[in-house]
């Protein structure tokens, strides 16, 4: 498969617990995100969008970047706090001005929408993934992001 990026997807630590050390090296599950977004809104680029993250399933890897946000509350909700909301349409709006050039040396082709931007409950169905909260807010974020990209912000 020829790599390009096309998707973004939303992923979620499952914990309240600050996560880098746990992404930032060979971990258990593999895991290697792209992003990682804390509480604050703080975002931590993890591994190159070139070097193809490493989180959300072999079908889906070679085509995404991928962000692990990190939980402000647990069970069963998972909820995340606004500035996390806010910084997921952020940069979903960064990754639309890639759309027709290259990141990292990879192709972009990405579109603000629903099709392109998914949860990592919508790539495999073995998974709660990215929780309730974030979930049920996937349509709002990408309204937002659209927002942003189209106006500049």
């Amino acid at each position: 498969m020829t790599p390009i990026i096309d998707r973004f997807v939303v992923h979620h630590t499952g914990t309240t617990a600050d996560q880098l050390d746990f992404l930032s090296r060979c971990n258990r599950r593999s895991s290697a995100p792209t992003f990682y977004l804390r509480n604050d809104g703080s975002v931590i680029e993890l591994i190159r969008p070139g070097a193809k993250p490493s989180a959300t399933g072999a079908d889906w890897n070679w085509r995404s970047v991928a962000v692990e946000t990190l939980n402000a509350t647990g069970a069963p909700e998972y909820a995340v706090t606004a500035g996390q909301l806010e910084e997921l349409a952020q940069m979903i709006a960064w990754l639309a001005t890639f759309d027709g050039k290259s990141l990292d040396g990879v192709p972009v082709s990405f579109t603000i929408d629903r099709e392109h931007v998914i949860t990592h409950r919508e790539t495999w169905s073995g998974t709660e993934c990215p929780g309730p909260f974030l979930q049920s807010r996937i349509d709002d974020i990408v309204r937002r992001a659209q927002q942003i990209f189209e106006n500049g912000e």
